[in-house]
């Protein structure tokens, strides 16, 4: 369970940061068109849920990360009302791919782990 449970938080982590940098990329290529404004995504109700799996959750927690991460792909960005600043997009889109990095590489040595469990070594 515990298995299942920081999968689909990493997996949900992954795609937030994915949609991030998805939300940044459209910014920037809106940067030079007049009167647009910064595009968000708001990850709050998300954010909640990888705060409960790091202090463990209940029994539904791995189905409900597994869900809000399949929703991530869907969320719309909401227009804001601030211009756009192009500094601020870049850092946003870099800070974003820099997440997604760590949090490959940590599953890729959690599912190393499991590997060497399953195989009985340590």
């Amino acid at each position: 369970m515990s298995n299942d449970i920081t999968t689909e938080a990493v997996r949900l982590a992954l795609g937030i940061r994915e949609a991030q940098a998805r939300s940044a990329s459209v910014n920037i290529a809106n940067a030079g068109i007049e009167g647009a404004r910064a595009q968000r995504v708001d990850f709050a109700a998300m954010q909640t849920l990888l705060s409960e799996a790091a202090q463990g959750g209940d029994n539904t927690l791995a189905a409900r990360l597994s869900a809000a991460a399949d929703g991530v792909r869907a969320m719309p960005a909401q227009a804001g009302v601030d211009p756009i600043q192009a500094d601020e997009q870049v850092a946003d889109m870099v800070t974003a791919g820099m997440n997604y990095q760590a949090l490959g590489e940590a599953l890729s040595r959690h599912f190393g782990l499991l590997r060497l469990s399953i195989a009985g070594r340590s």
